[in-house]
């Protein structure tokens, strides 16, 4: 029985429709990103389960019981804001235990309840601090804390982590997933960080102007996008558009070239199509000596974005970009201005559909090419 269930939500501010017509299932003890850019409805769907919103239409149903009318505090969900919404007057522990003396907990009971939170947080030194005390990933974990604490039905957190740093925002997302798994807890978790997502979810939500893109496991929705606004905001990607010449071969023609893809229902004779390559998924081919079944493409390398552990590659092909990533070797990576041969396999081709009136080949013209057209 699935737990959590939004039927046909729809929210509009004004003039402006912010969900469309929302249908989402959650099973217990998942944990569920909704991911988009700002503006997508993400957080207007968060706050309807947490009941801060009312729908203009469709239903929140948890555990077969419709929440829509029901007030926010007796839906039974914690909520952890980006704030992190600490009361200043009140130590960590005081925080901790505020949920627990509102539901008129016994005294033993919230001592108790507050030193595991502490525990699991890894913070039983601070009990006694006060917020301005705390570092920024420390009141955050306080935040988490107390919203646990009350074991909520639904953890609700709304994009808890943008405050913070980069190494601490890390560190804690591995915690966060940590804590979620060990509970059990029915986790929503919205933010617009791609790589947050794709770490922490069991399950992505993508979300673009209040409609649903996109719901996968993270290696769903990086390597099988269902759309051209999943491949193209959730890491980089190259994308094609050609013309399919053979659609029982799989090969389509993309400006001068016949590349080939895995046949598929989207192949039709004739038909214009996309797909998207995926940059670690080219490969250099200077000498020509990749098997012959591969596809190749022939450019000039555009620049060169060393990244540590991988250096990016921008390629002119065709006079579209193509990038490249590639491990950060002893060799180094093809200067700017060399020309240079690409290969990449068959099934590294993902086919998003039917054209949308997108550029072709990886989408972005080269600077030589836009200053011709100028």
């Amino acid at each position: 029985m699935t737990y959590l269930r939004l039927e046909g939500i729809q929210k509009a501010f004004g003039s402006t429709v912010a969900l469309h017509g929302v249908d989402l299932e959650v099973e217990r003890g998942e944990l569920v990103s909704f991911l988009g850019p700002s503006g997508c409805g993400k957080t207007t769907t968060l706050r309807i389960i947490a009941g801060f919103e009312r729908p203009d239409a469709g239903r929140v149903i948890l555990e077969e019981r419709d929440l829509t009318d029901i007030q926010p505090e007796r839906r039974g969900m914690g909520m952890v804001f980006q704030s992190y919404g600490l009361f200043p007057n009140m130590t960590a522990s005081q925080n901790i235990a505020f949920g627990l003396r509102m539901a008129r907990r016994p005294a033993a009971e919230i001592r108790a309840r507050v030193t595991e939170m502490l525990d699991l947080i890894a913070l039983p030194e601070i009990a006694a601090r006060y917020p301005n005390q705390l570092s920024g990933g420390q009141q955050q974990r306080v935040a988490l804390a107390r919203a646990i604490a009350i074991e909520p039905r639904v953890l609700l957190l709304d994009e808890p982590l943008s405050a913070l740093d980069a190494v601490v925002r890390t560190s804690l997302r591995m915690e966060i997933r940590e804590i979620q798994q060990r509970t059990g807890i029915t986790a929503i978790y919205v933010t617009h960080d791609q790589e947050e997502a794709l770490t922490i979810s069991d399950r992505i939500v993508v979300l673009d102007h209040g409609r649903i893109e996109q719901i996968g496991s993270p290696r769903e929705v990086y390597e099988r996008p269902a759309t051209a606004f999943v491949a193209s905001f959730i890491g980089q990607t190259n994308r094609f558009e050609g013309r399919v010449v053979d659609a029982d071969q799989g090969l389509v023609r993309v400006a001068s070239r016949l590349l080939r893809v895995p046949p598929g229902p989207l192949l039709v004779q004739d038909a214009i199509v996309q797909f998207v390559v995926r940059p670690e998924r080219l490969v250099f081919d200077p000498g020509g000596t990749l098997p012959p079944e591969m596809n190749r493409l022939e450019g000039t390398v555009l620049a060169v974005t060393y990244l540590g552990a991988t250096d990016m590659v921008s390629v002119d092909v065709d006079g579209r970009r193509v990038v490249v990533t590639a491990p950060a070797g002893r060799s180094g990576p093809p200067s700017p201005g060399r020309s240079i041969g690409l290969a990449f396999d068959v099934e590294s081709c993902h086919l998003i559909g039917s054209a949308d009136g997108s550029e072709p080949l990886g989408g972005t013209p080269s600077p030589s090419t836009t200053a011709e057209r100028r």
